[in-house]
């Protein structure tokens, strides 16, 4: 996945001069901007690149930005990956050189290259060569190198990268003239950005998906703690939150929307309770659960739950609404009148209080609800169909102590372009059944693997486990839904 290449600031130096003198666009006097404000930066970021941006904002990072404009052409029979090595390495070496008094010593670049094959494919210079380009990737496999460099004053620049193997889908003439027409493929190399319209062309991601929106966070993250630049995260889960965090940041900022807007659910299944705790000391609250028993003797080992908010997300059998009604925050599985009434019944029973009303502790609200619609139709899974959502909804809604926030899905398997298409029918049937009484704000749609084309969907609750926490455990065998 990853691979080094190493270029002296010292000895490098007449390499630089004559980059300058072949682009004097490079930007001394570029006006700086800061990551956080107010906050101390830690590094110098030498990109305009606002998604760049965006991504280390989004991980927490601090940072002050100085543009470079070094050329980006590919040498006479170089290789994609040895261009993307050495275009990150140049930018770092003209981002040490713009440094200013009293900025970080330590300077981050990056660079991304899309290669069919050998053949290096740049940003389209126009509208024809944009649509060649979409032509040349039609129902084919390329590649995504994205090379990042960091070094420091008196200290050699070191490069790595960062691969991933995108497939697109057959592409129509009226696909391609369509996106063209858009105009997102003219500042994008390669001619597509995955994180906006293209997102609907990939069938599949084979490597880290970040590399392709442009900055491999797991890589980048691990370079600055090495340098010295950011403190050490102290575990794999602080750093994959980290990168969690800024892939959600780049997809809300492809989109127009905000990081407020999207709470993310950390799935705790078949994980010990010391791993609830270990999350709350990062900063979750939100934790998603899917077997009632499982989850009840979780909560017991956990004694005080303050602080947590627990989401029921798998499957509700009505007899155990009992045992969810006291604690838990939200239900996102709600897929027949009869489990939603044993709930409401459960929920009463509790002293949740009635929607509208104020409740006392320790219930104190209503229980917030999703209904689950099985947007694909699989026999094997939960959920209601779209053509009955009306009636689940106009039940629900007439329910005391069940407070209906909106639509959950989980997608059949199959190809990210296919996915992405199930969480617009998903958005589309929430606007259809919204009314200004029940406006049905929240979308519960996207995990690990296809959080980022929920969250250009409109998703607002993403569900995410193995990319937070790493592979968990085998699951022990069930009866009856639950854990045997």
């Amino acid at each position: 996945m990853y691979g080094g290449y190493v270029l002296n600031t010292r000895t490098g130096c007449q390499h630089l001069l004559n980059l300058l003198t072949r682009a004097p666009s490079v930007a001394f006097d570029a006006p700086v901007q800061t990551l956080h404000p107010g906050s101390e930066p830690q590094f110098v970021l030498a990109s305009a690149s606002p998604r760049r941006r965006a991504m280390l904002a989004g991980a927490g990072l601090f940072c002050v930005t100085r543009a470079t404009d070094i050329p980006e052409e590919p040498r006479p029979g170089e290789a994609p990956e040895a261009f993307a090595l050495r275009a990150a390495s140049e930018k770092a070496q003209a981002g040490l050189a713009v440094r200013r008094s009293g900025d970080p010593s330590v300077v981050l670049a990056s660079d991304t290259v899309v290669a069919l094959g050998s053949r290096i494919l740049g940003k389209p210079g126009s509208a024809a060569e944009a649509a060649e380009m979409l032509g040349a990737l039609s129902g084919r496999t390329h590649e995504v190198i994205t090379a990042f460099a960091w070094g420091a004053p008196e200290r050699s620049i070191v490069a790595d990268r960062a691969i991933a193997r995108v497939t697109f889908r057959a592409l129509s003439a009226q696909d391609i003239d369509a996106y063209v027409a858009s105009g997102e493929p003219m500042d994008k190399a390669g001619a597509y950005g995955i994180q906006g319209l293209a997102g609907a062309f990939v069938e599949s991601v084979d490597g880290p998906y970040d590399a392709v929106v442009g900055l491999p966070l797991d890589g980048v993250l691990r370079a600055l703690e090495g340098a010295g630049a950011i403190p050490a995260f102290g575990s794999d889960a602080a750093r994959n939150l980290a990168v969690l965090r800024g892939r959600v940041a780049a997809a809300v900022q492809a989109v127009g929307r905000s990081v407020d807007e999207i709470v993310l659910v950390a799935v705790t299944k078949t994980l010990p309770a010391e791993t609830v705790r270990a999350a709350q000391a990062l900063g979750l609250c939100d934790f998603g659960e899917n077997y009632v028993q499982e989850w009840r003797e979780k909560s017991a080992a956990l004694g005080d739950t303050r602080g947590v908010k627990w989401h029921f997300i798998g499957h509700l059998q009505s007899n155990k609404a009992k045992y969810l009604a006291p604690l838990v925050a939200v239900v996102h599985t709600l897929d027949s009148a009869a489990t939603a009434e044993a709930l409401d019944r459960a929920a009463a029973r509790a002293g949740r209080a009635p929607v509208g009303s104020v409740g006392r502790q320790p219930g104190g609200v209503p229980i917030d609800v999703l209904i689950q619609v099985n947007v694909g139709g699989e026999v094997q899974k939960s959920g209601i169909e779209p053509a009955d959502a009306p009636a689940l909804v106009a039940a629900v809604r007439a329910m005391a102590h069940l407070r209906l926030r909106g639509l959950m899905t989980v997608p059949p398997d199959g190809p990210l372009c296919a996915t992405r298409a199930h969480f617009a029918t998903l958005r589309r049937l929430r606007d259809t059944l919204a009314t200004p009484e029940t406006p049905l704000p929240w979308l519960s749609m996207g995990m690990s693997g296809d959080f980022d084309q929920a969250i250009a969907e409109g998703a607002t609750h993403i569900r995410v486990g193995s990319a937070l926490f790493g592979r968990r455990p085998a699951k022990a065998k069930t009866v009856g839904g639950e854990l045997a």
